[in-house]
């Protein structure tokens, strides 16, 4: 049997406009299939804008959706993978071959005097080979991506939300004209969302100054727009159906914690943006019918293992809850696209039996996601610097139908007697080279599908006026389903500042060891981690030398990182 490592790595019915995406190498109804063969050609069915799809689970076998088939006679260990991005529009599901340049694969033997280059081949239909790779183990690198693996076919397949011919750029100016407002007493800034699935849009809009008091109509009123995802601004474009929900939020308290909740919507009139001209948002809210959601929360089975997490980690406002829609159905959720309700950062160590309202303006076919998440914050301030902190911990998420059946509790919890070359790993002290083991001892709850290596380096950052900060960058992620890992040559750089994360992870269908980007579809999953203290690399030593470090693009690394909601700081 092969063994694989990986280091880096609603309401409103109306039918979908053509979208007009690219040329495609296939086009499937959903749900989509994950690791495996793409489905067959679908048409939008015209129920009410939710494309046709046969209602069953994605296939989540974490293999390659190549055939691999038999090795060529001249090449009996020949390495065999996939490239592919699986992307959802309004319209339909797509499939098209990523750019074999955006980030380059590179393949290398593992040799007693280091690494040797292999010849890695590219075909136009997104799949690859490596002809020259040895019996043994071999070596992948895709930007922090790392794979140290024997198996003979690897599945690189990425999956995000919206069409790919989007324009990229921030938008000019842009003004909202609203009316049906909610009024309030008193001078207020409301709390908007912007979600376009089409392009994979969500964005925070906020008044440039608060709306007087009894206000219930804006009338080309500025605002700042903020956009959360994708990582890279797009331009909406009404010719080619992109459809924009704005959603309005009102604050509430559960009892246990405050949250904002979406209590109006409405869908501006179609909206073309362009980077250097206004643009006026105008539209008409109307309230959005609320549910009631009941669930139990155990919060303090989750904050039990703060000081797993690290000793010396601290819980203040650590805890969170949200629910998200999953765009055009609950099989798989390709991007994130907004909220329906959020938590404001809270804590306690009370078990809550929560009861919480919201509304949900998209169409009916859209799935639900309720995320939980425990962060603890430890300080890694450099010498000399103000701030610093690195923030994780325990999450769960999974569609409210099952969140709603029995209590939330810990699935997975942190890895236990985390060793850096068999030492403790959250003590600080200086490595002994840049080529540590990593090693620990499985969870006391649940049955990891695989766990993943973070390491981050600590660097100073001049924030001017005289003051510096500690920066964090994540350089490279290890995935193995085995209890240590060895950190590749290339990955840490001598006389460094470093913090190895291990998260346990638990990805129902997907095995995160073979197939490093399945979990990015997924709507059922959770994650436990641990930190280690900072540790100091070496001087360079004979034989280690860091050829392959390489800048991670912010783009890739959010891809390798479990997949959350994201909230800008707001206080309650």
């Amino acid at each position: 049997m092969s063994s694989m490592v990986l280091a880096g790595c609603g309401s409103d019915s109306a039918e979908p406009p053509d979208t007009g995406g690219p040329p495609v190498t296939d086009s499937a109804p959903r749900p989509p299939s994950v690791g495996g063969e793409p489905s067959d050609a679908g048409t939008p069915s015209s129920d009410g804008g939710s494309p046709s799809y046969d209602g069953g689970s994605p296939s989540y076998d974490g293999g390659s959706s190549a055939d691999a088939g038999s090795p060529d006679a001249g090449h009996p260990h020949e390495v065999r993978g996939t490239r592919v991005l699986h992307y959802r529009t309004d319209l339909a599901d797509f499939t098209q071959p990523i750019d074999p340049l955006s980030p380059e694969l590179e393949a290398f033997a593992l040799e007693s005097g280091g690494l040797r280059p292999l010849t890695v081949v590219t075909s136009p239909d997104g799949t690859f080979r490596i002809p020259d790779a040895p019996a043994g183990r071999y070596y992948l690198r895709l930007d922090t991506l790392h794979v140290l693996t024997d198996s003979r076919t690897v599945n690189l397949d990425n999956y995000e939300l919206g069409r790919q011919d989007a324009v990229k750029s921030n938008p000019g100016p842009i003004t909202v004209s609203l009316s049906n407002i909610k009024h309030e007493p008193f001078n207020v800034t409301p709390i908007w969302q912007a979600v376009s699935s089409n392009v994979g849009l969500m964005a925070y809009v906020n008044a440039s100054s608060p709306i007087p008091a009894y206000t219930s109509e804006l009338n080309k009123h500025p605002v700042s727009y903020t956009q959360i995802s994708p990582t890279e601004s797009v331009l909406l474009d009404a010719s080619r159906g992109d459809r924009l929900y704005f959603n309005s939020f009102i604050d509430r308290d559960s009892g246990y914690f405050r949250y904002a909740a979406i209590e109006r919507s409405t869908t501006p009139d179609p909206v073309t943006m362009a980077p250097s001209t206004e643009t006026e948002l105008r539209g008409v809210f109307t309230g959005t019918p609320q549910k009631t959601l009941n669930f139990e929360w155990w919060r303090s089975r989750f904050e039990a293992y703060q000081t797993q997490v690290h000793p010396q980690s601290t819980a203040t406002n650590s805890q969170t809850v949200s629910i998200s829609p999953t765009a055009w159905g609950s099989d798989a959720w390709y991007g994130y696209s907004g909220d329906l309700m959020y938590s404001y950062g809270n804590a306690g160590i009370t078990d809550a039996r929560v009861n919480i309202s919201y509304g949900n303006p998209f169409p009916f076919s859209w799935g639900e996601v309720l995320t939980v998440a425990h962060n603890f914050r430890l300080d890694v301030r450099l010498p000399g610097t103000s701030t610093g902190t690195l923030s994780d911990g325990l999450s769960d998420r999974r569609r409210v139908e099952t969140a709603i059946q029995g209590p939330i509790a810990p699935r997975i919890s942190p890895a236990q007697n985390v060793t850096v070359d068999g030492l403790n790993a959250q003590q600080e002290r200086t490595l002994g080279s840049l080529t540590p083991r990593i090693a620990w001892k499985a969870p006391l709850v649940g049955m990891p599908s695989a766990y993943r290596v973070r390491i981050s380096r600590l660097s100073v950052q001049d924030r001017g006026n005289g003051t510096s900060a500690t920066a964090v960058s994540h350089v490279a992620y290890l995935s193995t389903r085995e209890t240590a890992v060895d950190v590749l040559p290339g990955i840490l750089e001598p006389g460094q500042k470093y913090v190895f994360t291990v998260t346990s992870y638990l990805t129902p269908g997907i095995d995160l060891s073979t197939h490093p980007y399945g979990h990015m579809a997924l709507s059922d999953a959770a994650d436990a981690a641990t930190m280690s203290s900072i540790l100091t690399t070496p001087a360079a030593l004979a034989g280690e030398h860091a050829p392959l470090r390489l800048e991670p693009e912010p783009s890739l690394t959010h891809e390798l990182e479990f997949k959350a909601p994201r909230h800008l700081p707001r206080a309650p």
